[in-house]
């Protein structure tokens, strides 16, 4: 260092130090802001992606295997059962094919007629003796052994009916009344006789001989496939002439019938037995259902999958989803019912039999032709999620239409779930517009008297004591709505909706007084002072609205708003409804518009304001043509971040409202929003589920809302700012 240069004192060194030290832990902590919020929507991201990944399907080899007529996978999918009326049960470890021990008991040899297992490995036999049995497919677990690779086979053989006569195919049966096999149990089967179709019903233990019952159709028409439906009242007929008829086997009358536009060749069901798939010879694959249309049940058509390519041999459901498999001789499909997804398509190699493992997962082929095996893997965790099924109308069980319809579960483990996200962003959005219909007008004109009317002792009461109200506990606000405000309100309906027209009234009728008091007297108790004038009228209006609501109630409304809501427009009034929670949320809603416009409004140069008064215009005059235009960047700014602050918010509308998600603009009727719908759903979604996902997936849409809400309005505060420092 030169002698003749001056020296840094030590302190201005410390202080340099310092500024980078400050200047570096600032970015520093506005890049791990930034970073953690990005993570965040990445997480969330990872966690809702998996929803939207096309299956997975692997060959999982071929074996060889004997001649089979029927065949089933066992729940763990190691194990296959193969029956064949020359042979009977047959067992093999999967993937090797290795044989399982089987036991020798059963119908005696050959059979005569073989009705497959259905998916819970229950399945119908005509012995060589001609009598008729049930069997259970049931794997028995050793002591100690968890694999179930080294499970044994157990058929439980029940039944043993003589018939009168036996049919040339067993077409399909039902168990009655016993809760499954055994107990007292009631066989009803449907066959194709000689002579057409007949069915018979006995039960399980009967001793005398089983008599066919015939089934008296239109000659017209030629039967080629039956059904029963799950409580066996209904008989599903289909035939060659592309008919569906819905049966009353006591009467042989036709309840209802459908045009199913080809020669049907095999019908089924999906889990629940609420959904009939039916498959044509010509490869159309369909699904119907009864509704109720004018108090009488119809079959309708509600779903549609891609044609195959061959006549439809048959259908096997999952025992856990919707899903279900259907085959020709050439191709194997696996579809989902309600988003109508196909979820796998195979080749085959020739006619044979397939089965469904009851998770899904499997599917094996047995082929008659070249007597080999070939099984295939699924992978499809998310089959009942689609983008359609999310955003659009879909067709459930039971519904007449397509709806919108969120329903995660259901009380049984055959529930179709519902997962459309149009209900929750609807009701979303219906309850922040209720919330800003509230909270807007009040925030930003009382911003407005605060900035330009109000004294200065006034105002510095008011913006405080409004700023407070933001750190009430939004659990607080939906505690207070749900438990004091929502019964009062019942209670007081019609006078709450006539109130601001009372006070509207009183407002118009008071003023023109005020023009006629001393001036000395206005100046000293008016000017800035104007809204200590309007507790009063406020009061007074509260009065009049209590007495004016019952009597218009009685007058108009025949004593009781609710029944004439119901009889006159249709509309069902909810304790806990869209006012309620609009209310509420805008009691949130209000200190964070009415602080940020206050602070704009204030924020408007003082010349511009002297220069309109100057010019003649009044205060008022002022305040609406020059200072609110002046600061409507500002005033954008704090509705954008409100709006933000209602669309996220959870407790108040979980504790306010019904939590229905409906979709009704009605201001009586609740709602249900994606925050509170996270906070509902998420303590009973599996981990990994299909819920647990389509719930990370709302978090997302949440997310982006929120997070552009909350960019535009920075946005333009930014902007506002650099406005005003320009002036």
């Amino acid at each position: 260092m030169r002698d003749d240069m001056p020296s840094i004192p030590k302190s201005q060194t410390r202080a340099q130090r310092m500024d980078r030290f400050m200047a570096f832990t600032i970015s520093g902590g506005g890049i791990l802001i930034i970073g953690a919020v990005l993570a965040m929507l990445l997480f969330i991201l990872k966690e809702a992606a998996p929803l939207f990944l096309p299956p997975l399907v692997r060959s999982a080899g071929t074996l060889q295997a004997p001649s089979s007529d029927g065949a089933w996978v066992d729940e763990s999918g190691k194990a296959a059962v193969l029956l064949s009326k020359s042979e009977g049960l047959k067992a093999l470890r999967l993937p090797g094919g290795a044989p399982l021990p089987v036991p020798v008991e059963g119908p005696a040899l050959p059979w005569q007629a073989l009705l497959p297992p259905d998916s819970r490995g229950e399945c119908l036999v005509v012995g060589a003796d001609g009598r008729l049995s049930v069997a259970r497919l049931i794997w028995s677990k050793p002591p100690g052994e968890n694999d179930p690779a080294q499970w044994q086979l157990e058929p439980h053989w029940l039944g043993g009916i003589r018939l009168e006569k036996v049919p040339l195919e067993l077409l399909h049966f039902r168990l009655l009344e016993g809760g499954g096999l055994g107990g007292g149990s009631t066989l009803r089967v449907v066959a194709r006789m000689q002579e057409g179709l007949a069915w018979a019903e006995a039960p399980l233990d009967a001793t005398e001989t089983l008599a066919w019952k015939p089934l008296q159709l239109d000659p017209s028409l030629h039967p080629t496939a039956a059904a029963w439906s799950a409580d066996g009242r209904n008989l599903f007929v289909g035939t060659r002439e592309g008919r569906l008829l819905d049966l009353d086997p006591e009467t042989d009358g036709a309840l209802s019938t459908a045009e199913f536009g080809e020669p049907i060749q095999s019908l089924g069901f999906t889990l629940g037995q609420m959904s009939l798939l039916v498959g044509g010879a010509q490869g159309k694959l369909a699904a119907y259902q009864l509704v109720r249309v004018n108090e009488v049940f119809q079959l309708q058509a509600f779903h549609g999958f891609p044609r195959l390519g061959g006549p439809v041999l048959g259908f096997q459901p999952s025992l856990r989803d919707k899903r279900f498999l259907a085959w020709t001789p050439s191709q194997a499909v696996v579809d989902h019912l309600t988003t109508e997804r196909r979820l796998l398509s195979v080749q085959l190699d020739g006619r044979g039999v397939a089965a469904l493992a009851p998770k899904g997962d499997l599917i094996l082929h047995a082929n008659q032709v070249s007597g080999t095996l070939g099984l295939w893997s699924l992978d499809a965790p998310h089959p009942e999620v689609s983008f359609g099924l999310l955003w659009g109308k879909t067709h459930y069980e039971g519904y007449e239409k397509s709806e919108y319809v969120w329903q995660s579960t259901g009380g049984t483990d055959d529930f179709e779930s519902k997962f459309s996200l149009v209900p929750l962003v609807f009701g979303t959005l219906k309850g922040t517009l209720y919330a800003m219909l509230f909270a807007f007008p009040l925030a930003v004109l009382g911003a407005l008297y605060t900035s330009q009317f109000a004294s200065p002792r006034l105002r510095n009461t008011i913006k405080p004591t409004i700023e407070i109200m933001a750190a009430l506990p939004s659990v607080v606000l939906g505690f207070l709505a749900g438990l004091v405000m929502a019964p009062l309100l019942e209670r007081m309906a019609v006078g709450v909706l006539v109130y601001p027209f009372v006070v509207l009234l009183l407002a118009m009728l008071i003023t023109p007084l005020w023009g006629k008091l001393p001036l000395p007297f206005r100046n000293a108790f008016g000017s800035g002072r104007e809204v200590l004038w309007m507790v009063p009228i406020l009061l007074t209006g509260v009065w009049l609205a209590s007495l004016a609501g019952p009597w218009i109630e009685g007058a108009v409304m025949g004593g009781s708003y609710r029944t004439w809501l119901q009889s006159s427009m249709g509309v069902t009034y909810d304790q806990r409804n869209s006012l309620v929670v609009g209310f509420a949320m805008g009691f949130a809603v209000i200190p964070i518009i009415f602080t940020i416009s206050e602070d704009a409004l204030s924020s408007v140069p003082r010349s511009l304001t002297s220069a309109s008064l100057a010019c003649g215009a009044s205060p008022w005059q002022t305040a609406w043509r020059v200072v609110l235009p002046t600061a409507s960047p500002g005033i954008f700014s704090a509705t954008m971040v409100g709006l933000g602050r209602a669309i996220g918010e959870t407790m108040i509308v979980l504790m306010a409202t019904g939590n229905t998600p409906i979709m009704d603009w009605s201001p009586f009727n609740g709602m249900r929003t994606l925050s509170a719908n996270i906070a509902v759903e998420i303590p009973e979604a599996p981990l990994h589920g299909t819920l647990y996902r389509v719930l990370f997936l709302a978090a997302f849409l949440l997310f982006i809302f929120t997070f552009i809400l909350n960019t535009v309005a920075e946005l333009v505060r930014q902007r506002l700012r650099r406005r005003y420092e320009s002036i």
